[in-house]
């Protein structure tokens, strides 16, 4: 049944109340990730996960103003208004699949190099020459926060050894008072506000770090943050393909709706074209 010109104009009315919603919600979780997740693209040596996150930031705000826009079309009646709102709708669309696309190829290339790329900013940049050199200065606390919200030491699991073959170990001269992981791969007890032990977890001679072996640190993290980074991403990944293949289908329907509200102001004749 072919809708009236003030039924497509209520329809158009609620879907840009949705997409003040949707842009509003899509926006949140852009900032979110590009203010609090992403330095978990320094440590995999990928932008992939950054870039989704800055479509997402950018489709957001569009969207937001894109619903003011469908309103006032919707409300003047102006079919100029709404052939511009159309054509955005069009273009969000496409860079929010764009977003969705990246999430997809990253999800499904997500273990590509990730491993070396890892070991090689542990072994070759982390704390070291920080003072002087801004990328491994970045990417020393990309490390400390991966592994302190993601309870991990170094790539592997059990594998903070990867710390002795790394410059930052061979630029402490004092071999007696040598630390064999950063404070980032201790255990921190956050209702205390402090470490369990730092001392044992750094230079236990009894067991890890120092032999790989022995008894059991229980100040020290234990799992590698590969396997704590790749689970992480794959969840954001979801997400940001969920969100974005969702809300491609309420662009179409604001799409169709958009074109259909168009060609009824065209045949009642409602609406100068200015």
């Amino acid at each position: 049944m072919c809708l009236s010109q003030a039924g497509l104009k209520a329809f158009l009315l609620v879907l840009n109340v949705l997409f003040f919603l949707c842009g509003g919600i899509v926006m949140g979780i852009g900032i979110w990730a590009v203010a609090d997740k992403i330095y978990i693209s320094d440590v995999i040596g990928s932008s992939l996960f950054k870039s989704a996150a800055i479509l997402m930031v950018i489709c957001g705000v569009f969207l937001v103003l894109l619903s003011f826009l469908g309103c006032a079309g919707a409300l003047a009646q102006k079919k100029i208004i709404v052939i511009v709102y159309v054509i955005s709708l069009a273009i969000v669309f496409i860079v929010l699949m764009s977003a969705a696309i990246v999430a997809a190829v990253f999800q499904d290339d997500i273990e590509s190099g990730m491993k070396e790329k890892m070991r090689r900013g542990i072994r070759e940049q982390y704390g070291y020459n920080t003072a002087y050199v801004d990328e491994n200065r970045d990417l020393t606390e990309s490390w400390d926060l991966v592994q302190t919200r993601l309870t991990c030491c170094a790539v592997d699991d059990q594998g903070w050894g990867l710390y002795q073959q790394s410059r930052w170990f061979q630029q402490q001269f004092n071999e007696y008072d040598r630390k064999f992981v950063p404070p980032s791969c201790c255990i921190y007890e956050g209702r205390l506000d402090q470490y369990v032990n730092l001392f044992t977890c750094q230079a236990f001679a009894g067991g890890p770090p120092r032999f790989g072996g022995g008894g059991f640190n229980n100040a020290l993290h234990y799992q590698g943050c590969y396997t704590a980074a790749r689970d992480f991403i794959s969840k954001q990944a979801d997400i940001i393909l969920g969100i974005g293949f969702s809300f491609c289908v309420f662009l179409i329907a604001g799409i169709v709706v958009g074109i259909m509200f168009i060609r009824k102001l065209s045949d009642e004749g409602s609406a100068d074209f200015r």
